[in-house]
């Protein structure tokens, strides 16, 4: 899962959520320099990527990026992820997304000031530019995934790995049903 869905998977209190937002740039046992809510959140992530890179719905619509996108199908399915999660929003309407990325934007500014750098840095452009919102139609999550193959070096048209996701949208759907269904069994407080 990508941003959206780490934090929607984060529950209600401010440093669970800002430590699993900040936890890929906290390395090891480093995140014992944080408060216990901190290191709750930044366990939380860890356990989120641990479930997903295990989770057999996961893997199915991983796989389909293999040959077409050698390596880069966890990449592409955790942001795919993230708009499957606003598609299902869509249906269920159970989240209120809308609100809750407004308050999730709140979070994350009170805590700005102790980021590490590098995410703080991209901080500042997942809200001038709203990821977060984005991922709910096709063109933001293109966006994202064109941009991300920039920054990595990997392709100018990552982007066009939508169009797997666009042929097999029913199969993905079902399986993001199956695996967020049972990662919130998972992380449920």
């Amino acid at each position: 899962m990508n941003y959206l869905g780490h934090l929607v998977l984060s529950g209600d209190n401010d440093e669970v959520l800002f430590g699993n937002f900040i936890a890929d740039a906290v390395k090891g046992n480093s995140y014992s320099n944080w408060s216990a809510n901190i290191q709750k959140g930044i366990l939380l992530h860890r356990l989120i990527d641990d479930f997903t890179d295990n989770n057999y719905h996961y893997l199915l619509g991983k796989r389909r990026f293999y040959e077409s996108y050698p390596k880069m199908g966890g990449v592409i399915l955790d942001i795919v992820y993230d708009h499957l999660l606003w598609q299902n929003e869509t249906v269920k309407a159970s989240l209120n997304l809308e609100k809750e990325i407004i308050r999730y934007y709140q979070i994350l500014d009170n805590f700005k000031d102790i980021m590490p750098p590098k995410i703080r840095f991209m901080y500042g452009y997942m809200k001038r530019d709203d990821w977060l919102t984005n991922y709910q139609s096709e063109d933001g999550i293109k966006r994202a995934l064109k941009g991300i193959g920039r920054r990595i070096g990997y392709s100018n048209t990552l982007d066009s790995s939508f169009e797997i996701v666009k042929n097999n949208k029913n199969s993905y759907m079902e399986e993001f049903n199956e695996f967020f269904h049972a990662i919130q069994k998972e992380v449920d407080y």
